[in-house]
């Protein structure tokens, strides 16, 4: 059975974002992927005004607006800025894990890639006082973006209820994640077994990195038309709204990107023409994950 919305509500909205901050191209230097001279305090400079200037504007459209979202966070952001993600959890949003350094589990072995989840897990839960129970793979561009054979059973034997990533067939509704695939380039794959965690896909052509960030190269995004990414999130949602009934639409924002004071403004367009519909439900990913019925 499907996701279960409360009483009156048609269509389920998530805001969510990944609070990486500098973790990204940190990792991305250790393991090679930046040489020497390619990160330094001032690209450092472009990820701590994701956490400095952008998360107290966005933090304060979502109070205007009381809309509790998701914060993927990595636990070295949790553990570089505590009160900033104590006051999140305290404003009521999701504290969601994002690996320790921005690991992506494909580019770690079985052991590695426990103690990322775990340490992970204990930053998140020394700052806010509870365990996340949702992840979203961090990406080390462009090898890695991917789960490993191990990571749900790792996921689940933390207790995780979902993942929100680009897995599953759907765009707009949940469903329970596969584990155990084998893919072959001469017969067709063998298929796993479903498990009780769930996936909430998300949207790539509804993110805001790939909307404003990702240009010419890490360091020179391109500046896109707001009109025009407003124009295709409105039309997502407008999908969704009419042909996914008791199912979900999510945005995938990054405070350093969405924090831009252009960006801030679409992103309170996008909220205002959501809201025009009176059978919206607005929740965190956890609420959402928390509504699925067997």
């Amino acid at each position: 059975m499907p996701i279960e919305l409360p009483d009156g509500k048609r269509l389920a909205v998530c805001v969510s974002f990944d609070l990486d901050a500098w973790s990204i191209m940190l990792r991305m230097r250790a393991v090679g992927l930046l040489g020497k001279g390619n990160y330094g305090p001032i690209n450092f400079s472009r990820g701590e005004f994701g956490i400095v200037t952008g998360i107290p504007r966005i933090a304060a459209l979502l109070d205007k607006y009381n809309i509790k979202a998701t914060f993927f966070t990595p636990g070295v952001i949790a553990d570089t800025y505590p009160d900033m993600v104590r006051d999140l959890s305290r404003r009521g949003h999701e504290i969601a894990h994002h690996g320790y350094f921005h690991e992506c589990p494909a580019s770690l072995d079985e052991k590695a890639e426990r103690e990322s989840f775990q340490k992970g897990v204990d930053s998140i839960k020394r700052v806010t006082g509870k365990s996340p129970v949702g992840y979203r793979v961090p990406f080390e561009i462009p090898q890695a973006n991917e789960l490993s054979e191990h990571s749900v059973k790792i996921m689940m034997d933390l207790g995780f209820k979902y993942i929100s990533q680009h897995m599953g067939p759907y765009d707009f509704r949940v469903s329970k994640v596969r584990d155990g695939d084998v893919y072959h380039t001469d017969k067709p794959p063998e298929f796993g077994k479903e498990v009780s965690m769930l996936n909430i896909p998300v949207n790539e052509l509804i993110e805001d990195d790939l909307a404003y960030f990702l240009g010419v190269s890490t360091f020179y995004p391109k500046l896109d038309n707001p009109s025009k990414v407003l124009e295709i999130w409105k039309m997502d949602f407008d999908y969704a709204y009419q042909f996914e009934p008791n199912g979900f639409f999510a945005l995938v924002l990054h405070p350093e990107s969405t924090g831009r004071a252009h960006r801030i403004v679409l992103l309170e367009q996008t909220i205002q023409y959501i809201m025009q519909k009176p059978d919206i439900w607005f929740c965190t990913m956890e609420q959402l994950a928390d509504r699925w019925k067997d």
